[in-house]
C-alpha cells in the first residue's frame, strides 16, 4: 500500500514537472488564454465523427500553427476504429464479448508485447474480468447519465490525465485523439452530449472556443 502511494506522488510529481514547461511556454508564447497541459474540457462527443491518431501524451495542449492534421497524425472515421465497433457490437447489437473478436485481437497483442502484457491482460481470463469490469462502467454510467472527472476516480489524478482524449482542430471542431476509447464508445452509444475530456494539441484559431470548452456548468 506504501509502495503504491509514493508511486501515486512520484506520477503527479512528474506530471507537474511536464505541466509547468507547457504552460508557462504557451503562457509566454500565446497568453493567458492558451491550452494547459491535460486541462479539462467539457465535449460533446456527438459532434466527433472524426479521430487523429498519432499523437499522444507529449501532444497535450500543443499549439499548431499551420496545417491540419499535424506532421505525425493520421485522420480516420470513428467507425473505422476497431474498439469502436467492438463496443458498438457488444452493446448495441447485444453480442457477447467474445463473439466481437476482440478477445482474440488482444490474445495476440499479448503474445506480441515483449512483457506478454496488454491492456494490463496477461491471459483469456484477465481479459474476461476486464470486459466485465467494463460492463459495470456501462451500466454505471448510463445509470447516472455521466462519465466522472478524473479526480472524482482518482483523488491522486494530475488534471484530466487519463481522460478521454481530444484534438482541438482549425475553428475548434473536435477530433477523438483514441485515449479512453471505452469511455468514448459508452458515451457514444448512451447518447451522452458533455463529457469532461483532457485536451489535446490544439489548432491557434481554435482558441476562441477554449472558453466555451472550459466551462463545467452545462449551458
Amino acid at each position: 500500500m506504501l509502495f503504491g502511494k509514493f508511486k501515486k506522488v512520484e506520477r503527479y510529481a512528474r506530471y507537474s514537472a511536464r505541466a509547468f514547461f507547457r504552460d508557462t511556454y504557451n503562457r509566454i508564447a500565446y497568453g493567458p488564454e492558451a491550452p494547459l497541459y491535460s486541462e479539462r474540457i467539457w465535449v460533446n462527443p456527438q459532434e466527433c465523427p472524426d479521430c487523429l491518431v498519432g499523437l499522444g501524451d507529449r501532444y497535450s495542449a500543443r499549439v499548431i500553427l499551420s496545417g491540419w492534421p499535424p506532421p505525425g497524425g493520421k485522420l480516420k472515421k470513428i467507425e473505422d476504429l476497431e474498439k469502436i465497433r467492438f463496443c458498438h457490437n457488444h452493446w448495441v447489437k447485444g453480442l457477447p464479448w467474445e463473439e466481437t473478436g476482440v478477445f482474440n485481437v488482444l490474445e495476440q497483442e499479448i503474445k506480441r508485447h515483449p512483457r506478454s502484457c496488454f491492456d494490463d491482460c496477461r491471459n483469456r481470463v484477465e481479459i474476461k474480468r476486464r470486459y466485465d469490469q467494463l460492463d459495470a462502467l456501462f451500466e454505471e454510467i448510463k445509470r447516472e447519465r455521466a462519465v466522472k472527472k478524473q479526480k472524482e476516480v482518482d483523488p491522486w489524478a494530475f488534471r484530466e490525465k487519463e481522460g478521454v482524449y481530444f484534438h482541438l482542430g482549425p475553428g475548434g471542431c473536435l477530433f477523438f485523439g483514441g485515449g479512453g476509447c471505452h469511455r468514448f464508445a459508452i458515451a457514444l452509444v448512451l447518447g451522452l452530449t458533455r463529457i469532461p475530456a483532457k485536451i489535446g494539441c490544439v489548432h491557434v484559431t481554435a482558441f476562441p472556443r477554449l472558453r466555451e470548452l472550459r466551462e463545467e456548468v452545462a449551458r
